[in-house]
């Protein structure tokens, strides 16, 4: 299949107590362990690059990764003949312009680093451009961050208030809301819970679909709780590359004259197939493509 612009998904996700599952990719091999898991499981899916990812793939080029990213999602999405979503996760105005016009369907700007008057401007005028274009669009409100050295504090983070929820989606007419819950990117074990009574008064004011992000972090019963309230898209990243880069340490640890990347990164991309199952599953998208 072409790809497809993931909105229609997810207003069903949000009708239906489900969600949509969206897997960050660095490598041709996670693409392609994803469409391959959604593939299996008969599930639509969300390919997500985030901004390391494009200067990793274009050798420190956004640009470049831009191009490269683009061209792969759109071989992947081919690939199988279940709908597959190409998006771009954190990006600056800059790069989501880039993106909607190299063909991704999906964009998130991340303007929470601005001043909230400057950052609804912005969104707004991206947020009509990507429409234009039949592009899906996400944003944020708060800060789900990334760990950081011994000073980071998980209890310190600014989470997304009902009001500045309310205030946002109104101003902005964004597709989906990125809120602030008490995740955090990047983490590798499931030791966090989510301020559920926070998305429930968010859930109050905001019939938007609601979005996830730093689910590897947190645990199953509080995400699986999220989804009941409203979320209906569950980013998840930092599974996958431990399912993958774990497979690839059994391989060489094995083999310590291994010097074939195909013999150790088939390995890889197969362990997070069955990573990218499970969470499908979880999610209760199986079958839903």
């Amino acid at each position: 299949m072409t790809l497809q612009n993931v909105l229609p998904w997810i207003k069903q996700a949000h009708r239906e107590g489900f969600a949509i599952a969206a897997f960050n990719a660095n490598t041709m091999e996670q693409m392609q362990a994803i469409v391959l898991g959604a593939q299996a499981e008969n599930a639509p899916v969300i390919i997500q690059i985030s901004h390391r990812a494009l200067k990793y793939v274009g050798s420190g080029s956004e640009t470049r990764g831009l191009q490269y990213m683009a061209a792969l999602g759109k071989v992947a999405a081919s690939s199988v003949d279940v709908p597959v979503s190409l998006h771009l996760d954190h990006a600056n105005e800059q790069e989501v312009l880039q993106a909607i016009a190299l063909g991704f369907t999906s964009v998130m700007f991340d303007g929470d680093y601005l001043p909230l008057a400057e950052n609804i401007d912005t969104t707004k005028r991206l947020c009509a451009v990507a429409h234009a274009a039949g592009v899906c669009m996400e944003a944020e409100i708060g800060e789900v961050p990334k760990p950081d050295g011994a000073a980071f504090n998980p209890h310190e983070i600014a989470l997304t208030t009902p009001h500045e929820a309310e205030t946002f989606v109104q101003a902005t007419s964004i597709d989906i809301l990125a809120v602030a819950l008490g995740s955090v990117h990047g983490l590798k074990d499931k030791s966090l819970s989510l301020d559920l009574e926070r998305l429930k008064a968010i859930r109050e004011r905001v019939t938007t679909p609601l979005v996830l992000h730093g689910s590897s972090g947190v645990n199953n019963e509080d995400i699986a709780q999220g989804i009941k309230l409203g979320l209906a898209k569950v980013n998840i990243a930092t599974q996958l590359s431990k399912a993958f880069t774990g497979a690839v340490r059994e391989v060489l640890a094995a083999d310590g004259e291994l010097v074939d990347p195909r013999k150790y990164l088939g390995p890889g991309r197969a362990a997070q197939v069955e990573v990218v199952r499970e969470r499908i599953r979880f999610v209760g998208a199986a079958g839903k493509a």
